[in-house]
C-alpha cells in the first residue's frame, strides 16, 4: 500500500466497510468507500483538497441571524480600526451574547429584549451596561449596512451604579509598599512606574530603555493612541540606577521574557499582597499619582498632560476631592 497522503485516515463502519476520511483544520470533512489508489480515490482526495476553506462561525450562522450580523461586524472597517485590546473585549462579550442569542432573527430583536437581558446582568452592573454599549455599535453598523431596519438599543438606558472602581492608594499604603519592597528590587522598580509616570499598567509593562532618556519619559498610549512626554521624577531615577535591567523591556518575567498584560498585573497584586496590602493594585497606583497631582493644586488640564486622560471627567473628580479635603482642614483649623 502507498504511503497515504496529508489529512487522510481510515476506519471500519458499523458494516466493517472500511471508509477514508479527510479531515483539516479549516476545511470541509469528507468520506468515501472508494479502495484506496484507485483512480476514483484520488480523484476523491483532490476534490476535498481543493475546496475552499470554512470561514470561522460559518457552521453556526445562519442568514439573517445575530450571529450572522456579528460576523459581518467583525468583517468591517468599524470594527477593525479599533485597538487591539478593545476588539479583544467587544470578541469577549460578543461571543458569549451569540452563544446565547447567535440563532435568533436578528430583525426581530427589540428594545425589550435587550431591557430583559440587562435585567439578569443586574447583579453585574458594569457587565451589563457593557453589553448594551458593544450592542449598540453592532447595531448601528447593522443599520448603516441595512442589514437590519431599526437599532433596537434607542431609548435602552444604562444602569446606575455607584462604584469607586480601582482602589487609590494612600500615602500609608505607598509607604508599606517601599519598606517591603527596597530601592534594587523588581518589584519597587514596577512599582515607581506605575506612581511616578502615572501610566497604565498596559504601557509600562512593555516600557523601553528607548522611553526613558534624557531626563524624559515619552509614552505612546495603546488604549488611546495619546503621545505623554513628561520629566523622569527624581525618585524613578533612583529607582532605575539601582536595578539592573538587561533586554529590550524594563520589566521583564523571571524567565527574562515580556509580561503579559495579565501577568504584570497579577505580579504587582502578589508583591502589594506581600506588603499586607490585597486590596491594593496596579491601576490603583496610577489613581494615586493623579490624586497627588490634585492636592498638590495641578490644574485638570496639567495632570490631563501627565496621565494623557483625553476626557477630564476622571481628573476632575480626583481634583474635587483634593479641594473638598483642603477646604475641610482650612475649616476645621478654625475651630480647634
Amino acid at each position: 500500500m502507498r504511503p497515504k497522503p496529508p489529512y487522510v485516515s481510515y476506519y471500519y463502519d458499523r458494516h466493517k466497510k472500511l471508509r477514508w476520511r479527510f479531515r483539516r483544520p479549516g476545511f470541509p470533512q469528507s468520506q468515501t468507500r472508494e479502495p484506496f489508489g484507485s483512480e476514483a480515490w484520488w480523484a476523491w482526495y483532490n476534490a476535498a483538497v481543493e475546496k475552499r476553506p470554512v470561514p470561522i462561525g460559518e457552521a453556526r450562522t445562519a442568514a439573517g441571524s445575530i450571529s450572522a450580523l456579528v460576523v459581518a461586524y467583525y468583517d468591517s472597517a468599524d470594527f477593525r480600526q479599533l485597538r487591539p485590546a478593545t476588539q479583544r473585549t467587544y470578541r469577549g462579550i460578543l461571543d458569549r451574547f451569540r452563544n446565547q442569542c447567535g440563532a435568533l432573527p436578528a430583525a426581530r430583536m427589540r428594545a425589550r429584549d435587550i431591557r430583559s437581558l440587562m435585567d439578569k446582568l443586574s447583579g453585574t452592573p458594569a457587565a451589563a451596561n457593557n453589553l448594551l454599549k458593544v450592542l449598540r455599535a453592532v447595531m448601528r453598523f447593522g443599520v448603516d449596512r441595512g442589514l437590519v431596519d431599526n437599532d433596537p438599543t434607542v431609548g435602552v438606558r444604562m444602569l446606575r451604579y455607584r462604584s469607586e472602581g480601582f482602589h487609590t492608594w494612600s500615602e500609608e499604603e505607598v509607604a508599606a509598599f517601599e519598606a517591603r519592597w527596597p530601592l534594587g528590587t523588581k518589584q519597587r522598580l514596577g512599582f515607581d512606574l506605575l506612581l511616578y509616570t502615572a501610566q497604565r499598567s498596559s504601557d509600562v509593562r512593555q516600557m523601553t530603555d528607548r522611553q526613558i532618556q534624557s531626563g524624559r519619559v515619552q509614552v505612546r498610549q495603546n488604549k488611546t493612541g495619546q503621545l505623554v512626554d513628561i520629566p523622569m521624577h527624581p525618585r524613578l531615577r533612583a529607582s532605575l540606577e539601582s536595578c539592573e535591567v538587561a533586554g529590550r523591556f524594563i520589566l521583564t518575567t523571571q524567565y527574562g521574557r515580556e509580561f503579559t498584560e495579565k501577568g504584570f498585573s497579577n505580579w504587582i497584586k502578589k508583591a502589594a499582597g506581600a506588603a499586607g496590602l490585597p486590596h491594593c493594585s496596579a491601576h490603583g497606583l496610577r489613581k494615586a499619582a493623579s490624586r497627588r497631582l490634585a492636592e498638590a493644586g495641578c490644574s485638570t488640564h496639567e495632570i490631563a498632560a501627565v496621565t494623557g486622560h483625553t476626557s477630564l471627567k476622571e481628573i476632575e473628580r480626583y481634583t474635587r476631592a483634593a479641594g473638598r479635603r483642603e477646604l475641610a482642614d482650612a475649616a476645621l483649623s478654625r475651630i480647634a
